[in-house]
């Protein structure tokens, strides 16, 4: 579920009036398809998004298909509002197993010859996704360590620190219908989804 943006026009941290409830804590829980339907109101807003679904399928395509994604940056705060601009790109931090029935040395392999999956800067520029990627094989202590410190980064707006909410998004989850939805389907319009003319 994804919330309304609050007073400083980003996703609340917690909801309610109670910030120790775990259920109603960011991360928020949320879908593919929901993403398109609240924050693809726009055609620039759409473009990420088609950049974060094959940004997506480029991981499963190497075996990165179990996990999850935090999603952040100006693309889930309403930039529109705030700066009077569209969201330039997709901060998106991967949570996932290593592919299946692959060495140590072929793991590595594949990330060091998929640079623009790999590397943010050019997942970046390829697919419009500041993409950093975190392997929840790893050690205990590095793995609590890089999710501290990317939650950390995400969890506040970088020019006033102000704190907000960021989203997860299953690597399992509705693409291809949310897709559908930006492109042959329905319009996205804010919130709000109508009749394609």
């Amino acid at each position: 579920m994804i919330p309304a943006f609050n007073h400083s026009h980003v996703l609340p941290p917690y909801l309610g009036d109670d910030p120790t409830l775990l259920a109603e804590v960011s991360p928020y829980q949320t879908s593919a398809l929901e993403l398109v339907q609240r924050l693809g109101g726009s055609p620039e807003r759409r473009a990420l998004l088609t950049g974060l679904f094959s940004y997506r399928k480029a991981l499963a395509d190497l075996g990165f298909q179990h996990g999850f994604q935090w999603i952040d940056g100006s693309f889930v705060e309403d930039v529109e509002s705030i700066k009077q601009r569209s969201p330039g790109d997709i901060d998106v931090v991967t949570f996932a197993h290593s592919p299946v029935g692959l060495s140590t040395a072929e793991i590595t392999a594949t990330l060091n010859a998929n640079a623009q999956v790999f590397d943010a800067q050019l997942a970046k520029a390829h697919y419009g996704c500041e993409g950093y990627v975190v392997r929840l094989d790893g050690k205990p202590q590095s793995l609590v360590r890089r999710a501290t410190y990317y939650f950390n980064l995400f969890s506040h707006r970088r020019d006033d620190h102000a704190w907000k909410g960021i989203l997860q998004l299953p690597l399992e989850s509705d693409d291809l219908a949310a897709l559908d939805l930006m492109h042959n389907g329905d319009r996205v319009e804010g919130d709000q989804r109508v009749a394609a003319a």
